[in-house]
């Protein structure tokens, strides 16, 4: 099994990474994709990469940092200094923010802007998208771009069933967290029992999240996706076995791990 989309570089994962790979792989969860959310971070993430050969990562710019890498000249040298490493399997994340008054709406804009004009220079790379209160701002700057829909994952789905069909009738793939495990969030479990099975992704998000029946442990950690795709599986009447398979096909399809 997959995780998709978790943070081994943040602490406190980072200091114990060692275990977390190992303890995830004890839990059947052998492969797992560290996101980047800066340049720096994506530097770090890469450096991951090399040490674990289960390990891939990503290169972009977080809406919640979009005001700490104001130098577009910066912010493109590193996308396509790293865009060319092959354990480098996607853009992102990157998208906007509205659950927070900062940054500013408009930094956030201008960074996702510069990132999905380097999208183009990066053909062979899907995209990432945080998207937090923000679903129709962030289809109407994903349309206008004029990259293929099919490029884009929806991370840590949070939305309104609206909202889903919304980004299904774009075209984008939709990921699912712990979210989706709570008792208080049963919209977004229904919102996963809806998607289409070619469509979905699972995840961790981890160091945050962390799923039931283990919510109040701390950190979130790779290894409980494992969670998360049972809890899926039971919601849409299917063999847990077989939903793997399924959104572990996804993601290899998504982000091409067979050939890197």
């Amino acid at each position: 099994m997959i995780d998709t989309h978790c943070h081994l570089t943040y602490e406190p994962l980072l200091g114990r990474v060692e275990d977390v790979v190992a303890q995830a792989k004890r839990a059947g969860v052998d492969r797992m994709i560290s996101v980047g959310t800066s340049p720096d971070d994506a530097r770090l993430a890469l450096g991951l990469t090399r040490r674990f050969d289960n390990i891939w990562s990503t290169v972009g710019v977080h809406p919640h940092y979009s005001d700490k890498w104001l130098d577009r000249g910066a912010v493109d040298a590193v996308i396509d200094e790293l865009a060319a490493e092959p354990r480098v399997v996607a853009l992102g994340e990157m998208g906007l923010d509205r659950h927070y008054p900062d940054p500013p709406m408009e930094v956030q804009c201008r960074a996702l802007s510069w990132q999905l004009e380097a999208a183009h220079r990066h053909a062979q790379l899907p995209i990432i998208i945080h998207n937090r209160e923000a679903t129709d701002e962030t289809l109407a700057i994903l349309r206008d771009s004029g990259l293929a829909p099919s490029r884009f994952v929806f991370h840590c789905f949070t939305g309104r069933l609206d909202e889903l069909e919304a980004i299904l009738a774009f075209g984008a793939m939709v990921s699912f967290t712990g979210i989706t495990t709570f008792p208080s969030a049963t919209y977004i479990a229904d919102a996963a029992a809806r998607m289409p099975l070619d469509r979905i992704m699972i995840e961790t998000d981890s160091p945050y999240l962390t799923p039931e029946p283990h919510r109040k442990v701390r950190p979130n950690e790779p290894k409980y996706v494992a969670d998360v795709a049972a809890f899926i599986a039971r919601r849409r009447d299917m063999a847990p076995a077989d939903f793997v398979a399924t959104v572990d096909a996804n993601a290899d399809r998504f982000f091409r791990l067979q050939s890197r």
